[in-house]
């Protein structure tokens, strides 16, 4: 009998490995390389690390649900400047810059700065939603891959950088337990240690776990972190640069 595999694969984890592991040779803004076939990806890593006999029942990909903005609703503050001043300076370039001004000067700057970062939201809103139809295109043209949404992340619209993801672990857990009735062998993507604990208890229910991790051309191990996971599964599976590159068409 072939043993049913269930793939789960920690998005973020994934994205940040494929750019670090690309770097150059996709274009990082487009969020995911766009030739990849991921259904068959995802059987290979089943077949690497379970065996020619095993069947792919799923792949949960766990996903952000939510974008959370920092700093939040300035627009609503136009009208008091003592506290939009007090969060604008929050940012040192920008503490800086209107420490040097007063008056008007100073009214009219602040609101400038207002609509920069509502611009900017703007623009990480709509990457966001373009992430989200991607999801949904994958989910539509390849089998048995199913994204779930979970938790949130945060942009810092001063510095235009994405914080760490909330509870999208802890759902990638939970389904590790809850759905283990429908799989022989767990197969993990992810360097994330917090998955240690459910790990160790799906193997106490008599199932196989594999957690992949993938080579740079340099022979560093992607993702950092996952010794922890390594230790905890029953082995793991680490695909080197060459075979990675192939298997994503790029």
């Amino acid at each position: 009998m072939p043993k049913r595999v269930c793939v789960f694969v920690d998005g973020e984890n994934l994205r940040h490995s494929l750019v670090d592991l690309f770097r150059g040779e996709f274009d990082a803004s487009d969020y995911l390389p766009k030739k990849a076939v991921w259904d068959k990806l995802f059987d290979e890593l089943s077949r690497l690390a379970i065996g020619a006999d095993c069947e792919r029942v799923r792949t949960y990909w766990y996903v952000v649900q939510h974008l959370d903005f920092f700093p939040y609703g300035l627009s609503r503050l136009r009208n008091q400047p003592d506290i939009l001043r007090a969060i604008l300076s929050k940012h040192e370039p920008f503490r800086t810059e209107l420490e040097k001004l007063s008056g008007q000067a100073l009214e009219t700057r602040m609101l400038a700065m207002v609509s920069e970062l509502d611009a900017r939201q703007r623009t990480m809103r709509s990457r966001f939603d373009g992430w989200t139809a991607m999801h949904n295109g994958i989910a539509t043209r390849h089998r048995s891959i199913e994204f779930r949404p979970a938790g949130a992340i945060c942009y810092n619209l001063f510095e235009r950088s994405l914080g760490q993801e909330k509870a999208v672990d802890v759902k990638l857990a939970t389904d590790l337990i809850v759905l283990r009735d429908i799989y022989d062998a767990a197969v993990i993507v992810s360097g994330d240690q917090d998955y240690v604990p459910a790990v160790q208890y799906v193997k106490d229910k008599g199932k196989v776990v594999v957690n992949v991790s993938f080579k740079t051309r340099g022979g560093k191990l992607l993702p950092g972190g996952a010794r922890r996971l390594n230790q905890m599964a029953d082995w793991s599976l680490c695909v080197p640069y060459n075979d990675m590159k192939s298997l994503l068409g790029l």
